[in-house]
C-alpha cells in the first residue's frame, strides 16, 4: 500500500517539474531508472538479489538451491537490461525530440523489459531447466 501511495506522488511531481522546468521533467525518469539499477546491483553485489527477494516472497513452493544460484546471477542479466534502458533515457534526454521522450518514457521502456522477461523466461524453461534436470 505505501508503494502505491508513493506511485500516485509521482504525476504530481512531473506536473510540479513541468511548472519549473521541462529538463527538470525530462531528467525523472532518467533519474528513477538509474536508481533503480543501482539498487539492483547493490543488490546483487551484498548477494542480497531482489529478484531472490521477491521470488521467495511470491513463489508457492520452495526454492531450490539451483534455482537460487540461477535467480542470483540472473541478476546480473537484469541489471545490463537495466543499463541499456539507462542509456536510451540518457540518449533521449540529450535529445531534443520532445515525442520520442514523452513516448518511450511513458510507455516505451515497457518494451525493453518485456523482451529481457520473454528472453529470461526461455533461457530459463530451455536451458537452465533441461540442464538441472
Amino acid at each position: 500500500m505505501k508503494l502505491l501511495l508513493s506511485l500516485l506522488y509521482v504525476p504530481a511531481v512531473f506536473i510540479i517539474l513541468w511548472y519549473f522546468d521541462i529538463s527538470l521533467l525530462k531528467v525523472l525518469p532518467l533519474l528513477l531508472s538509474l536508481f533503480f539499477t543501482i539498487l539492483l546491483l547493490r543488490s546483487y553485489l551484498k548477494r542480497e538479489s531482489m529478484i531472490l527477494y521477491f521470488a521467495r516472497k511470491f513463489s508457492k513452493k520452495s526454492i531450490s538451491k539451483e534455482e537460487q544460484l540461477y535467480i542470483h546471477s540472473s541478476t546480473l542479466f537484469w541489471i545490463a537490461v537495466a543499463l541499456v534502458n539507462v542509456l536510451v533515457h540518457f540518449m533521449i534526454f540529450i535529445g531534443t525530440d520532445q515525442n520520442l521522450w514523452l513516448f518511450y518514457s511513458s510507455v516505451g521502456w515497457y518494451s525493453i523489459f518485456i523482451v529481457a522477461g520473454l528472453l529470461q523466461f526461455l533461457h530459463r524453461k530451455f536451458v537452465f531447466l533441461k540442464v538441472s534436470v
